[in-house]
């Protein structure tokens, strides 16, 4: 299962000096939404976790990676390829402006999911009531975001 969305939203920075100093690091920046986890930009590489809290499992975790570059107030997030098992990531790639006071964000997220197939007819019923009920927590939760 796949969920894709375009997200725009600016941040507060207080005055020019600090919007540049939040555009170049957008770990702190990204940090303001509870649902990004566990940030870390290393080597022009930003890692970190969106996280969606599902009724009956818990907390969900969907690790990205994204290349971060900067270009004097202009900077640029562009997915890398996920390590790992690949079955659940997001990808988070998009364009960043400091403008004034604040620094302005257009991005796309890509949230994945793999979930098992159903055997039996009640496992594929299964199945679509958990399909259902994951892409409504994930539509809620990257709403959070715009």
């Amino acid at each position: 299962m796949q969920l894709e969305r375009k997200v725009r939203f600016c941040l507060q920075a207080g005055d020019p000096s600090s919007a540049h100093e939040l555009l170049a690091a957008p770990e702190v920046a990204l940090s303001r939404f509870h649902v990004f986890k566990d940030l870390a930009l290393k080597d022009g590489v930003l890692e970190g976790v969106l996280a969606a809290p599902f009724v009956l499992i818990g907390e969900v975790r969907f690790p990205f990676r994204s290349r971060f570059s900067l270009h004097g107030s202009e900077a640029e997030l562009t997915p890398l390829p996920q390590q790992g098992d690949g079955e659940t990531y997001a990808e988070l790639a998009g364009v960043a402006r400091a403008s004034e006071d604040r620094v302005c964000y257009e991005a796309r997220v890509v949230l994945q999911l793999n979930l098992p197939e159903g055997e039996k007819w009640g496992g594929r019923a299964f199945r679509k009531m958990a399909e259902a009920a994951f892409e409504r927590t994930l539509t809620r939760t990257l709403n959070e975001i715009a």
